[in-house]
């Protein structure tokens, strides 16, 4: 059985100019990415997908096996992001997909393979595929300003630690067989297990803070 990591990154990022080939020390989000998976003992290839020479190059200089990405499935305002991995997945072929993102810098080595072995051992219990999330525990309003997992004017005040529990996706590990995930051109299927990270290694970098709040993180000068 091979596990392949798959990495996307496409040169028109839009809150970011490059956002994938920003620094974190002497790396790039890109070889920071690799180098991570490098070290995975679950993994048995890691495949860089991409519309850019540069990033292509950059990404097999670090080991990684690369393809290069029609532009077209590049383009969120031509092609949706079940057209993207739909296509990717038509560029390669393997068992099971570890799908990530190099714009989660903080998820380690240790996640990565303790997510891929949750995910076998809970194949036999109904689950078909794996996403990572964050929990958290919070007082939430929506859009219509209007309280929803709590009422703030009953007689106690309920501690956010005495609130339900939610789960937000991390963006960072998606697990599934390759054929279904060929199929269904999406990064899960219809039984997710909901994988709960580390908070420390949870930050999923989309603008020029979430980038700033990294280099703090892992000790970089600004």
């Amino acid at each position: 059985m091979e596990i392949t990591a798959i990495i996307v990154a496409r040169k028109g990022s839009v809150r970011i100019k490059n956002k994938s080939m920003l620094k974190l020390g002497d790396d790039t989000l890109i070889s920071n990415k690799i180098k991570q998976l490098k070290k995975c003992k679950n993994i048995n290839r890691i495949v860089f997908g991409s519309d850019s020479d540069e990033m292509l190059e950059h990404a097999k200089s670090y080991g990684a096996e690369t393809v290069k990405r029609p532009e077209y499935f590049c383009d969120e305002k031509l092609a949706s992001a079940n057209d993207m991995i739909g296509n990717m997945l038509d560029l390669i072929k393997t068992d099971i997909v570890v799908w990530t993102h190099c714009t989660n810098p903080l998820l380690s080595s240790k996640t990565y393979d303790d997510a891929i072995q949750t995910y076998l051992t809970n194949l036999n219990k109904g689950y078909d595929s794996l996403l990572s999330v964050v929990e958290f525990q919070e007082h939430l309003w929506n859009e219509n300003k209007k309280p929803l997992n709590y009422n703030p004017y009953q007689e106690r005040h309920v501690p956010a630690r005495e609130l339900p529990k939610y789960y937000m996706q991390d963006g960072g590990i998606f697990i599934q067989p390759y054929n279904q995930m060929k199929n269904n051109s999406y990064f899960f299927g219809s039984k997710p297990y909901l994988y709960v990270i580390p908070h420390n290694e949870f930050l999923d970098i989309n603008t020029e803070r979430d980038y700033i709040v990294a280099r703090c993180l892992l000790g970089y000068n600004i």
